[in-house]
C-alpha cells in the first residue's frame, strides 16, 4: 500500500496554519489584557515598575492586585458621596458620650477667648479642668506649652470643649500644644490646620509625658497630627489616642512625614477606634502612613481602626500605606536605648485598611509582631521585611498578598487571602460582604471559622478587668475563634 504522503503535508499544513492562527489570537489576547491592566495602574507605578528604593515600603507589585475603579465604580468618590464618619458608629468621636468617664477634678475654670486658653494651659495644675467655651478660635503663637506641674492619674489636667465637637481650634503654626507633663487629657475639640502646605502637628507629644489621652477629637490637615518622641532620653508612655478623627481636605504638597498619627520611641501606647482617612502625600518621597509606631518602642497597640487611605477614586499617585509598625525607620543610633528593632511585643489587630494603594499592613524591622484579625479591601496586602521583622500574621481576611522581604519573618495560620489571577478573574472580597467598596462590611454569607485562638500578647489582656473588644464592639475572650476584624456585625456598619 503506499503512503499518501501529499495528504499528510495537506494536513500538517492545515493544522500548522491553525496553530499559528490560534497562537496569534491567544497572544493578542494576553497583550491587550496586560496593557489594559497597565493602563489601568497608576501612572507612578507604571513609571517605577520593579525598581524600588530602600526606604519606600513596596510599591513593586501592588498593581497587581489594586481594583480597577472602572469594574466597580461609577462615580469619582468610592463612598458615592462625601466621606461621613456618622456611618461607622464604633469608630471615631463620639460627641454625645465624650465625657461620661472623665474622672472628678478639683477646679473648672471657663475660657472663651484665645489669650485666656493660652494662659490656662500654660498654667494649669493637677486636678484642673479647663473647659473652652463653645466657638471659633484661632491661635497663632508657634506652639502653646504646657504648663511645668506634675498632674497625677487622680488628680489630672484636662482640657475639653464646652459641649463636645463644638469648639474649633484653628491653628496656622507649625504645631499646637506642646506636652511634656504626664496626666494630661484632651477632649471633645476639632483642630483644624490653617497653614501652607500643610500645618505639622497639632499636638507635640515629648519627654515627661506619660499617661497622656487623647480622645473624641477631630484633627484637619496636619501633616503629623499626632507627633510622639523623647527628649533628653525621657519618653512618653503609656498614651492612649482612642476615637478620634483624623483627615485631610486636599493631598498635602510638603516634603515632611505625612503620618497622622506619627508615634517615634514611645512605649505602651495604644491607637485605637480611630478613623484615618486622606492622607495622600504628593511632596518629597511621596509616601505616607496612616499611622505608625516605630523607634524602638515596646507594647504597642493598633487596633480597632479604620483607614482609608483614599476616599476617592482619583488617582493622586504617591504611596499610602494604612499602618505600619516601623514606618520609614530610624536610625539606630537615634532609636530608644539604640535598639536593634524598630519596634518589640506590639500588634495590630481588628482594623479594617481599604483603598491603599500600597500595602496595608508594614512591618519594618518590628520584633515579635503580631498581626491579626484585619479585613485589608483594595490594599496590596501585608509585608514583613528586614531580618529583625518576625511576625505572627493570623485570622487576617485580605485581597493581596502576605509577604516575607529581604530575610523578613511572617508565621502564616488561618488567613483568608483572595487575589485576582492572571485574566483578572477569582474570588474577590466584594463577594464576602454587602458593599466593601464604599464601606459596608456586614457579611453576606457566614465567614470561615478559624482554627487558630485569637492570639493574646500577655495573660492579662485575655483575663482582665476590662476585656478587648473587636472593631463591631464585641467582647474578645481567651479561646475565641473567628476571621476578620469582628466576630459579629449587628448594627456595625449602619448610622
Amino acid at each position: 500500500m503506499k503512503f499518501p504522503i501529499n495528504s499528510i503535508k495537506s494536513y500538517f499544513a492545515a493544522v500548522g496554519l491553525f496553530a499559528h492562527i490560534l497562537i496569534i489570537f491567544l497572544g493578542y489576547s494576553v497583550y491587550n489584557h496586560v496593557s489594559n491592566q497597565a493602563e489601568a495602574l497608576p501612572e507612578t507605578l507604571q513609571r517605577i515598575g520593579h525598581t524600588i528604593k530602600k526606604d519606600y515600603p513596596t510599591v513593586a507589585i501592588a498593581g497587581d492586585t489594586l481594583l480597577n475603579a472602572s469594574e466597580t465604580l461609577t462615580t469619582n468618590n468610592y463612598f458615592w458621596r462625601e466621606f461621613d464618619s456618622s456611618n461607622w458608629p464604633t469608630v471615631g468621636p463620639n460627641f454625645s458620650t465624650a465625657y461620661a468617664d472623665l474622672p472628678s477634678v478639683s477646679r473648672s475654670i471657663i475660657v472663651d477667648n484665645e489669650q485666656d486658653i493660652i494662659k490656662a494651659i500654660n498654667t494649669a495644675q493637677p486636678g484642673m479642668e479647663i473647659v473652652i467655651k463653645n466657638g471659633d478660635y484661632y491661635l497663632e503663637q508657634k506652639r502653646i506649652n504646657s504648663s511645668l506641674a506634675y498632674p497625677t492619674a487622680n488628680n489630672p489636667v484636662i482640657v475639653r470643649a464646652e459641649t463636645a465637637g463644638k469648639v474649633n481650634l484653628e491653628l496656622s503654626t507649625l504645631e499646637g500644644l506642646f506636652i511634656n507633663r504626664p496626666n494630661w487629657i484632651i477632649t471633645g475639640l476639632r483642630f483644624i490646620g490653617n497653614c501652607q502646605p500643610h500645618c505639622e502637628h497639632a499636638m507635640h507629644i515629648v519627654g515627661h509625658a506619660d499617661n497622656l489621652q487623647i480622645t473624641h477629637n477631630e484633627f484637619v490637615d496636619f501633616n503629623a497630627a499626632i507627633k510622639v518622641n523623647g527628649v533628653n532620653n525621657n519618653y512618653p508612655d503609656f498614651g492612649k489616642v482612642s476615637h478620634n478623627y483624623f483627615y485631610f481636605t486636599e493631598p498635602s504638597e510638603s516634603s515632611s512625614s505625612v503620618t497622622p498619627i506619627n508615634l517615634d520611641s514611645g512605649n505602651s501606647w495604644v491607637l485605637n477606634n480611630n478613623i484615618i482617612r486622606d492622607f495622600i502625600k504628593l511632596g518629597g518621597n511621596q509616601v505616607s502612613y496612616g499611622a505608625f509606631i516605630k523607634g524602638g518602642s515596646n507594647n504597642g497597640v493598633i487596633e480597632n481602626n479604620l483607614i482609608v487611605c483614599n476616599s476617592t477614586s482619583n488617582d493622586y499617585g504617591g504611596y499610602q500605606v494604612g499602618v505600619s509598625l516601623g514606618g520609614g525607620g530610624m536610625k539606630r543610633a537615634t532609636r530608644r536605648d539604640k535598639s536593634n528593632f524598630e519596634t518589640n511585643l506590639s500588634v495590630v489587630r481588628n482594623n479594617i485598611m481599604m483603598h491603599c494603594n500600597d500595602v496595608g499592613v508594614y512591618i519594618n524591622q518590628g520584633k515579635d509582631s503580631i498581626v491579626n484579625n484585619n479585613i485589608l479591601y483594595n490594599t496590596s496586602g501585608i509585608d514583613v521585611r528586614f531580618r529583625q521583622s518576625t511576625a505572627l500574621v493570623t485570622n487576617n481576611i485580605l485581597s493581596g498578598s502576605i509577604r516575607e522581604r529581604d530575610k523578613g519573618v511572617a508565621e502564616q495560620f488561618n488567613n483568608t487571602v483572595l487575589r485576582k489571577d492572571f485574566w483578572g478573574g477569582g474570588e474577590k472580597l466584594d463577594g464576602w460582604f454587602k458593599a466593601p467598596s464604599i464601606g459596608d462590611f456586614t457579611p453576606t454569607k457566614a465567614l470561615t471559622r478559624s482554627e487558630t485562638p485569637y492570639p493574646f500578647l500577655t495573660t492579662s489582656e485575655s483575663t482582665g478587668k476590662t476585656p478587648l473588644h473587636d472593631f463591631c464592639g464585641n467582647p474578645v475572650l481567651d479561646g475565641d475563634t473567628f476571621m476578620g476584624a469582628f466576630k459579629e456585625a449587628i448594627s456595625c456598619f449602619e448610622p
